[in-house]
């Protein structure tokens, strides 16, 4: 019996050990799977102080690392484009322009106020550039414009190394034969450059009437008045042509502008594009800063009765509360416009209009006239308006009347 007791020992022994063994053998597989599943050199992780971490926790930690760098990136830029401000490299430069139309802006900003638009030719002080923007002054002002529609003035040849040949021609450093002829050669240049343009003394400030984009906005209609009127409103459309004012009145301008230099006349033009965003108010004061003598306002009438036509011009009554001052020299200049249109073109003679609720007239410190050329709710009227002659006709008595009213001594 004790025989048998010792052999059922050594059996449960033996079963025990290779449990035992088979527990340890299962083991050590599921632990070879669970860390050979991810590749250490791929990444990028190691083991930490020589112990294996668990990988599942690697990989979400490290996730959330990536994930808040990068949105720690991203909150980095965005913060440095916001509080990234324009930098300009100072200088003082004469620099000229160089596009049909140079918005001068009030800051570095396409969505900035516009002062006034330039063309090609016109001159302006730099003060600091960039790629984009060039800080330039304007009436007193730092003002802002597009880098690339301007370029640095050429300067004139050096007028002292010219001076300079010349005393050394006279001194006798070259034969007198040679110095004659210098001297001729020097006298034909002077022959055939363009002489400078004449001007008669007196400066007109022309306004093209409305703008592509109608502004809401409310102004007063004169300095510190309470009567609130939109800046800019909607302008007229053609009955027959379905032609907009702001584009008629802009082309009408701008042979205005041609007719008058052509008289000798200095010509400011308020604008030039119709992508502009100027109230009356504003309108008015560039034209007062721009020490012109006079503003005319080019305008086209309309009414709901489509048989109304003619031409009239408007200004201030003597009772003005605003500018009542200019009301004489601003009639006369009225009165004498719209009769030459009238006598030019045949149409109706409406006369002059005075009237105070303006804000066309009332921000004026220059003698102004409203031109309402003709009505475009009338058909036959819109269609002589389109036409090149007709318009040829109101220029050149628009420019007639200008001439009147500067011989009177104004």
């Amino acid at each position: 019996m004790k025989e048998v007791k010792k052999g059922r020992k050594l059996l449960r022994l033996l079963l025990n050990i290779m449990c035992m063994a088979c527990l340890a053998s299962a083991l050590s597989g599921c632990s070879a799977s669970r860390y050979q599943a991810v590749d250490l050199n791929e990444t990028g992780y190691t083991q930490n102080e020589g112990k294996m971490v668990d990988m599942t926790m690697i990989s979400m930690g490290g996730a959330e690392s990536a994930s808040e760098g990068e949105a720690a990136g991203v909150q980095g830029e965005s913060g440095s484009r916001t509080e990234e401000k324009e930098v300009f490299e100072p200088v003082d430069e004469t620099v000229v322009v160089l596009a049909d139309i140079l918005n001068v802006r009030e800051n570095a900003s396409q969505n900035a106020r516009i002062y006034v638009q330039l063309k090609t030719g016109d001159i302006l002080r730099r003060t600091g550039y960039n790629e984009t923007w060039s800080q330039v002054l304007y009436d007193g002002k730092t003002a802002y414009v597009a880098s690339d529609l301007i370029a640095v003035k050429e300067e004139e040849p050096d007028a002292l190394e010219a001076g300079a040949d010349v005393i050394a021609q006279t001194e006798g450093d070259v034969p007198e034969s040679e110095t004659e002829g210098a001297v001729s050669d020097s006298s034909v240049e002077e022959s055939t450059a363009d002489p400078e343009s004449f001007w008669n003394g007196h400066t007109v400030a022309i306004d093209a009437g409305h703008q592509a984009k109608a502004n809401a906005e409310k102004e007063p209609i004169g300095p510190s008045s309470a009567t609130m009127k939109a800046k800019m409103p909607e302008g007229s459309v053609g009955a027959a042509t379905g032609v907009k004012e702001y584009e008629l009145t802009l082309t009408v301008s701008k042979k205005l502008e041609e007719e008058l230099k052509a008289r000798g006349y200095k010509v400011v033009m308020i604008r030039t594009s119709h992508d502009v965003n100027l109230s009356n108010a504003e309108r008015s004061v560039l034209a007062n800063e721009s020490g012109a003598d006079i503003l005319i306002r080019i305008h086209a009438n309309s009414m709901d009765n489509s048989g109304v036509y003619g031409a009239l011009c408007m200004c201030m009554t003597s009772q003005n509360p605003y500018n009542a001052s200019l009301h004489d020299k601003s009639y006369g200049l009225s009165k004498k416009i719209v009769d030459n249109i009238c006598s030019q073109t045949g149409t109706k003679n409406r006369g002059v209009q005075e009237v105070d609720n303006s804000g066309a007239i009332n921000w004026s410190e220059i003698p102004v006239t409203v031109v309402e050329m003709g009505f475009l709710s009338n058909p036959d009227e819109d269609r002589w308006m389109q036409d090149d002659s007709y318009q040829n006709k109101i220029v050149s008595g628009i420019s007639t009347a200008v001439d009147a009213y500067f011989a009177e001594g104004n």
